[in-house]
């Protein structure tokens, strides 16, 4: 079985100037299954995307089984040479590397979470409630999350969005709308330095914080230590900007957090996050990766020590093309007295399929 060929379809929002875009990578191995992976882009840097995904992966893997994923991903990885199988590059690799196990799990015929050695019907879930809404609109929308069943929720605070005081009252705002028995999380993505962390932390104490994710840069690891040490009861959250095995290592060795979150479409795919995944565990660190709920659905159902994963609703304008023009795999909850779970994935492989309707309407060419 050989990879014979690698094909890239682009999907554009709408005709607005920078619109988001999903590139839809499918490649096929001979007569077998096909599989189909997905990278996010913007108008302006879509060609880039498919430039990397047709002119140098697509070279670098053709020829190759695709069943020996960590083969192929070390071949992609080293297709530009030196450090230039990072950022973007690495982004189209996980898109390819999502399709190369998708067709490991159709030969199986059992869906991805299978084939790592474990399984659970129900995955715990998170609400991502970083909606940019006014303060109490943001709260009356943290409260319908809670009626519908969640029973923990993330707003954002970033500083390029608000200020530090309008951060403190959404936090505010949104604790006295949910109550005093649900886990409430802010993440700042970054912004801000460990001074303000340290006294952002002080200063919400009283509102009960479960945690405070990526509280400084991703390359500030003795800030992100500085912070964890002052953060009383509030656990620190990051590594999310993080890619590869060699960057989450100091980060774990250092203690700098209390739950790492690797995102597979950031380091590089399905195969570079288990060796992330595998580290913490034996750091016994929970993992709880972010965003990217079609296939961070698989991993959290097939591995252990996956603590939750973001689920975003189909009202969050962050992923609402995405909502739309996947078809599969399909979302099932199921609602307990604990909070909202996702039934485990069923369909072979990684189940991606598009809405047929929506993709013709909004393929471009390219």
């Amino acid at each position: 079985m050989k990879i014979s060929e690698l094909v890239v379809e682009r999907y554009r929002r709408d005709a607005t100037q920078g619109a988001a875009e999903i590139l839809i990578v499918r490649v096929q191995a001979g007569d077998g299954p096909g599989g189909t992976g997905f990278v996010s882009a913007s108008e302006r840097t879509s060609a880039l995307y498919t430039s990397i995904l047709r002119d140098v992966l697509a070279p670098a893997v053709t020829g190759l089984d695709p069943r020996l994923t960590t083969d192929c991903w070390l071949r992609m990885h080293a297709a530009i040479g030196r450090r230039d199988g990072e950022g973007m590059v690495r982004r189209c690799i996980a898109a390819v590397d999502y399709a190369l196990w998708d067709i490991k799990g159709k030969l199986f015929g059992a869906p991805v979470s299978a084939l790592f050695g474990s399984q659970r019907e129900r995955v715990p879930t998170y609400a991502n409630c970083a909606h940019h809404l006014p303060v109490d609109q943001l709260a009356e929308r943290a409260a319908q999350y809670v009626a519908q069943g969640h029973k923990a929720l993330k707003i954002r605070g970033t500083r390029s969005f608000v200020t530090l005081d309008e951060a403190t009252a959404r936090v505010q705002a949104v604790r006295e709308a949910i109550g005093p028995d649900v886990r409430l999380m802010v993440d700042v993505n970054g912004s801000w330095d460990v001074e303000t962390a340290i006294r952002q932390l002080k200063r919400w104490e009283r509102w009960d914080v479960f945690w405070l994710e990526e509280p400084v840069p991703p390359t500030d690891l003795p800030g992100y230590v500085r912070v964890r040490e002052r953060a009383g009861t509030t656990w620190i959250a990051g590594g999310e900007q993080h890619v590869g095995l060699a960057e989450f290592k100091p980060l774990l060795d250092a203690n700098a957090v209390d739950v790492v979150q690797p995102n597979a479409a950031i380091t590089g795919g399905i195969s570079d996050w288990l060796p992330i995944h595998a580290y913490a565990t034996a750091r016994g660190v929970p993992v709880s990766p972010w965003n990217l709920q079609p296939i961070h659905l698989h991993l959290a159902a097939g591995l252990p020590n996956v603590m939750w994963i973001e689920y975003f609703m189909p009202d969050n304008a962050l992923l609402e093309f995405q909502t739309r023009l996947f078809r599969g795999p399909a979302t099932r909850e199921e609602v307990t007295d604990e909070g909202v779970f996702l039934l485990g994935p069923t369909a072979p492989g990684l189940g991606l399929e598009l809405d047929p309707e929506v993709a013709d309407r909004t393929r471009v060419d390219g």
